[in-house]
């Protein structure tokens, strides 16, 4: 099948692409992972939950990342490298293409997730008594696959421009903050509630704490609904995950046929 070629074909040149380019380990691996151990550093005399809560934060944070520039820089690379015109020219679809190389990047992003987690705990002692482990990896599993279903949305928006870089960091951190990475969302202005309740990580990360241990008195329902929950919220976490990645999905399909075909009429891709 073409596309399924297409899709293990990308996911292999991303691979490659990663591994023989050692500046990728910075914004992918090594930020992330910096950025937790500050939060460490900072709250290394505070106990419990705060500490807990943050490490599971730039767990969060490297899936983003990853799944951010790989969603960025694929078409950007393309168009450095003056291959962009064959990559839209083969008979499969340019959605595959991006959905390999999102893929491989979403699985760079759980290892490093992970990897936060373990150092954290080793360096650190952070303890990490998960009270709910067989809910806790579906929940990392599933919120990396909305990750990668957000970044192929975000991917069809970066095709026509030739400024895919500015608007990967833009989108970096004000997706740390809304979707609850750094601190619950229910310290952000009521305005910017919609925003996060769209965002499907933000139950993807609620999930994650909850299964990890955390009261569901922090959970995103209670911003919701206004109440103390009286029970746990994974599941309809996980089912908010599901929903919102299928409409992201969706909408990845529609736009990217939409902008392939504007580019196919203005034969203006490959411009940098």
């Amino acid at each position: 099948m073409p596309r399924l070629r297409a899709l293990v074909g990308s996911f292999r040149q991303q691979a490659f692409h990663f591994l023989s380019a050692p500046s990728w380990l910075i914004p992918n691996i090594i930020a992330p992972f910096v950025i937790t151990m500050v939060v460490l550093l900072m709250y290394q005399e505070v106990t419990g939950s705060v500490i807990l809560y943050a490490v599971l934060g730039g767990g969060m944070m490297g899936m983003w990342g990853n799944t951010l520039y790989a969603s960025g820089y694929s078409i950007q690379s393309e168009r450095w490298w003056g291959t962009i015109e064959a990559v839209l020219v083969v008979p499969s679809s340019l959605i595959w293409i991006i959905a390999g190389r999102t893929i491989w990047n979403a699985l760079i992003g759980v290892v490093n997730g992970l990897l936060v987690l373990v150092i954290s705990v080793v360096a650190f002692g952070v303890p990490m008594d998960i009270a709910d482990p067989l809910m806790f990896m579906a929940s990392f599993l599933l919120t990396m696959f909305s990750l990668a279903t957000l970044g192929l949305l975000f991917s069809s928006a970066f095709v026509l421009t030739r400024q895919a870089g500015v608007l990967t960091n833009g989108l970096e951190f004000p997706i740390y903050v809304a979707s609850g990475c750094l601190f619950p969302i229910a310290l952000l202005p009521a305005w910017a509630f919609p925003f996060s309740l769209s965002l499907a990580p933000s139950w993807g990360i609620d999930a994650i704490r909850e299964a990890a241990g955390f009261a569901p008195e922090s959970s995103v329902w209670v911003t919701v609904l206004g109440s103390a929950p009286q029970a746990s919220f994974i599941l309809p976490d996980l089912a908010m995950v599901v929903l919102l990645s299928m409409v992201y999905l969706a909408l990845a399909i529609v736009l990217f046929r939409v902008v392939e075909r504007q580019a196919r009429l203005t034969g203006e891709l490959g411009r940098v």
